[in-house]
């Protein structure tokens, strides 16, 4: 059973069985001894687990426990419609907790996920990518499947931005970035490193397959780009990795070598070479 589902099946019965608890322990103590500060684990474990949605759920399940117990405990209000405001002050106060506890595990999942990616072009950063190349990496190890990574290096796009200013370069990268999200599949990884240079892990793919995708990809890139008042191309330069390489540094330093191969062989073009059992060494 994977994380997502060992949650969605056993933390809401661990959070039902918590409230009980905790219900127990305040008929246990008796209606003078106030333990109803512990009702807030359980609530704000299934807020954090499952938002507003499960801390409103909780809220509601606490303050019917709340009141159950004190009631089971011999706390009588004078009139029944105290019992009513009480539940509902109560639910409010748990609700309110709740929903705070959710909003800060949302504020904390968007700052987490803006620290991964590029603003600009919405690909992850270079960060982002070197824990997702790693993991390819590690899965392709255990299938004993190769593995690609490439680095995109546009031509003249020093030019673009003397000619067009910095909005126009910045249209371009974006341009980029949407024609790379294009050209790889799912379980593939790409990110912009910085500037205007890009990089893409290709899983579980040897050399033909890769030359294929990046050879499509340069024609993309050329086709998407070449209509602008200053035409820029890519050098792409790949390695095809037949063993499990070193770490993502070292994929990276031999891709950027055959990137320059690729500029110096006239750019635009695609240089691609395979290692197939040394590990590479980082630069």
């Amino acid at each position: 059973m994977d994380s997502k589902r060992f949650r969605n099946a056993v933390v809401p019965v661990a959070i039902v069985l918590g409230i009980g608890l905790v219900g127990y322990v305040d008929f246990a103590t008796g209606v003078e001894v106030r333990v109803f500060p512990l009702y807030y684990l359980p609530l704000s474990i299934s807020a954090w687990h499952f938002g507003r949605s499960g801390a409103l759920v909780a809220a509601g399940l606490c303050a019917i426990t709340l009141l159950g117990s004190n009631h089971l405990a011999g706390l009588r209000e004078s009139q029944p419609d105290i019992m009513f405001a009480n539940l509902l002050i109560e639910g409010v106060s748990f609700a309110t907790v709740g929903i705070l506890v959710a909003s800060l595990k949302a504020a904390t999942a968007r700052e987490r996920e803006l620290s991964r990616t590029d603003p600009l072009t919405a690909l992850p950063n270079r960060r982002a990518f070197y824990e997702e190349a790693s993991r390819i990496i590690a899965i392709n190890e255990r299938l004993r499947q190769p593995v690609t990574l490439a680095y995109v290096d546009l031509d003249n796009f020093k030019k673009v931005n003397d000619t067009l200013g910095h909005l126009g370069g910045d249209y371009l990268l974006r341009r980029v970035g949407q024609v790379i999200r294009t050209c790889i599949r799912t379980g593939d990884a790409c990110a912009r490193l910085g500037g205007d240079e890009f990089a893409v892990c290709l899983f579980a793919m040897g050399r033909d397959d890769a030359m294929a995708m990046l050879q499509r990809l340069s024609s993309q890139l050329t086709e998407a780009l070449g209509g602008l008042e200053c035409p820029v191309t890519a050098s792409i330069g790949g390695v095809a990795f037949l063993s499990a390489p070193e770490s993502v540094e070292a994929m990276v330093g031999e891709a950027d070598r055959r990137m320059y191969a690729a500029k110096a062989a006239g750019k635009n073009g695609v240089v691609l070479d395979v290692i197939v059992a040394q590990r590479a060494t980082s630069c």
